[in-house]
């Protein structure tokens, strides 16, 4: 584990603590930290914070402090965590509820209205169902009981939902944010055909060997996720691949599972 990353996690377990106090059952890393494709420049630090009653807004606001006051420290991409009750995890649902919901593009709001944006950021998000899965299969604890028995297992078909929402508008994303989009439709299509999570990074190492016609680019956005190198591909080619492999992955699934 990269030792920035090793230096703040006891940290995100205070303010977790420190916010939440007895109402804390626990705080899990998921995502690529623990699935293992982990970069320090191209990924974010993804939490799960499961408490046992939904939480007051002063407790709310008393984690968000404890967290903004770690922003500096955190990777480039920043940290993005949701705070889930006990009973939405042993029991998913697709979307899942959540308490309270961070990541970079709202931290802004938080500083500006700390009280009204924690009060306000309450809701649904059909994410948290493949986070689920993530966490139940390789989450870090940093505090509580292991994440197998917090995190039941989620169904199948409530997963790929979960990940097909995200990979859904890549003919329009693979141009704003093409190593991402490619590596994900890459994941997605393995988990519709074998069921196993994967990082971004296995997610493209799967995707050269599996799509070969598409190698070059795949490897290209693997390079330029895991080794920082640019990425520059041709608009026209980036716009195939995406339609190409949604129509892969909608086929991988109805052969496999039925419509979704």
């Amino acid at each position: 584990m990269d030792a920035r990353v090793r230096a703040i996690l006891p940290r995100l377990r205070a303010a977790c603590e420190a916010g939440f106090g007895e109402n804390l059952l626990g705080a899990y890393a998921h995502g690529s930290l623990a699935l293992g494709g982990f970069r320090w420049a191209a990924s974010d630090i993804d939490l799960l914070v499961v408490v046992s009653a939904p939480p007051g807004l002063e407790s709310k606001m008393a984690f968000v402090r404890a967290l903004l006051a770690l922003e500096a420290d955190c990777p480039p991409k920043g940290l993005e965590m949701s705070v889930v009750l006990a009973e939405a995890c042993a029991h998913p649902s697709h979307p899942a509820p959540f308490e309270l919901h961070g990541s970079p593009m709202h931290w802004p709001r938080f500083r500006e209205d700390l009280a009204g944006a924690c009060a306000a950021m309450q809701g649904e998000d059909p994410d948290l169902a493949a986070h689920f899965a993530v966490a139940r299969e390789a989450g870090i604890a940093l505090c509580g009981p292991a994440a197998r028995m917090v995190f039941a297992p989620v169904p199948r078909e409530m997963v790929f939902a979960s990940v097909w929402q995200d990979v859904a508008s890549a003919p329009e994303s693979i141009h704003s944010d093409p190593v991402y989009t490619i590596l994900n439709l890459c994941r997605t299509l393995a988990f519709a055909r074998d069921g196993r999570m994967r990082s971004k990074a296995a997610g493209g190492a799967w995707g050269e060997e599996n799509v070969p016609e598409f190698a070059p680019l795949i490897r290209a956005a693997r390079r330029a996720y895991e080794r920082g190198e640019p990425f520059a591909a041709d608009g026209a080619a980036c716009a195939a691949f995406a339609e190409a492999m949604l129509g892969r992955i909608e086929r991988e699934w109805e052969e496999k599972n039925g419509a979704h």
